[in-house]
């Protein structure tokens, strides 16, 4: 039988890249291979108009933000207004067949329904705060299943609401994140009371669920997370890796390691520097693809110190911005080895994905990382400088060592292949009646 499995779309539609953006799509590609009907959730902030041509036009358009007072104004009406009635209403955005979409697969692949409310999930926060209650929703094309995939404090009437906790990093780490610790505590507490169930994405932050809040057992369950690539991409041959890496990015095949991701606390870079630098690794660049993120300071201070520059002992820092999953994959594919030597993390997506394309992995003794890679990776204790840069040494030195890993990669990876999902998702909906 079909159904029909809604997505908030908080993360599928920032411009770049993230992990729970990555598990929001697989939760929809996911839905769609199993024949199910699929929608999401938006909050661009976008105009709205009555006439649906326009309205699909107008949702297209690039995202715009209201002066301060402006906005205020509107948060205090739109909060006024909903007080006194009982749910917000998402408006549908139809698909008229008329606008090219080539360049908006992002929004709309595997998509069948699309609603948007401008500027839904920041409102929902502020809804929260002043009235201690979840904003309700009210969907025209009901969904059976809505998954929240972030701590998002909205329900949508008439379905059942599935909350993702991907971790608690922000109360086992509270000063390696910046988020309102009040509110998401308490928010966790009204899911618990209140939602239907919590999905996570490793028995690690299942544990710390269940430990914290006191969450009951039965209603916390870990489907682990999905990594998939298009066959032509996890298969690209080496000539063609070595093409892309060297003529893109002016690197040399297998000859580079690699960090991508945020540059945010807790996920070392500073430390992975000092490392670096300290590690017998002459000709090894260290790559780091992200652009700049927030706090860190003393991360990013260092890496614009050292960036680009010849440093001693033939080493060199290279910072490259975002790019296409394209792209990334070939520089991942090139790596001699990808070194994420996160303090903390909820599944680890990047040790995943590394392994599953074949790269040997260098990562961080953090419980639930040390699920997710197994024996496929060499890992450290994530605040001992020296013992990462012995590891970053071994891994340039031993190629029996970087050929061992990068066999056992896609043997552990799989155990996170898309099949493996599908089947874990589908046992899940079955405890729901689905």
């Amino acid at each position: 039988m079909s159904y029909k499995i809604f997505v908030d779309g908080l993360n599928i539609a920032l411009p770049h890249g993230t992990g729970i953006a990555t598990y929001a799509r697989s939760l929809l590609n996911t839905a769609k291979d199993s024949g199910h009907k699929t929608g999401v959730v938006y909050g661009r902030n976008v105009n709205n108009s009555e006439n649906p041509r326009l309205r699909e036009v107008l949702f297209f358009c690039e995202e715009s933000s209201p002066p301060r007072v402006k906005k205020l104004l509107f948060t205090i009406n739109k909060l006024l207004s909903q007080y006194k009635k009982n749910n917000l209403i998402p408006y549908k955005i139809p698909n008229n067949h008329f606008i090219d979409k080539g360049n908006l697969k992002k929004l709309t692949k595997n998509v069948d329904y699309i609603y948007n409310y401008s500027n839904l999930f920041n409102f929902s926060k502020t809804y929260y705060k002043s009235s201690n209650n979840f904003l309700n929703i009210d969907i025209e094309d009901k969904p059976e299943i809505m998954h929240w995939t972030h701590l998002i404090p909205i329900k949508s009437v008439g379905s059942i609401n599935f909350y993702t906790i991907h971790d608690l990093v922000p109360f086992t780490h509270p000063y390696a994140d910046r988020s309102d610790k009040v509110m998401n505590w308490n928010m966790i507490l009204k899911i618990i009371e209140n939602g239907d169930h919590i999905l996570t994405v490793s028995e690690a932050s299942r544990r710390d669920i269940i430990r914290l809040f006191n969450a009951p057992e039965s209603q916390v369950t870990n489907l682990y997370q999905a990594v998939e690539f298009e066959e032509g991409l996890k298969n690209r041959p080496a000539h063609l890796v070595e093409r892309d890496v060297n003529g893109l990015f002016g690197l040399e095949y297998g000859h580079y390691f690699l960090f991508y991701g945020a540059i945010e606390p807790k996920k070392n870079v500073k430390r992975l520097i000092e490392a670096y630098m300290a590690s017998d690794c002459p000709g090894y660049p260290l790559v780091i693809v992200s652009s700049r993120s927030w706090s860190a300071e003393e991360d990013h201070a260092l890496l614009e110190q050292l960036k680009g520059r010849e440093l001693p002992g033939k080493k060199k820092i290279i910072q490259l911005d975002y790019m296409s999953r394209s792209q990334l994959v070939s520089v991942v594919k090139g790596a001699r080895a990808l070194v994420f030597p996160s303090i903390a993390e909820g599944f680890g997506l990047p040790v995943a994905e590394a392994m599953c394309l074949g790269t040997a992995v260098i990562s961080s003794t953090h419980p639930a990382i040390q699920e997710i890679a197994g024996d496929a990776a060499l890992l450290v204790d994530p605040y001992d400088v020296d013992a990462l840069s012995e590891a970053i040494s071994a891994m340039a030195e031993d190629d029996n060592l970087v050929k061992t890993l990068q066999q056992r990669g896609p043997v552990q990876a799989e155990k996170f292949s898309m099949e493996n999902y599908k089947k874990r998702l589908k046992d899940f909906y079955k405890k729901f009646g689905f």
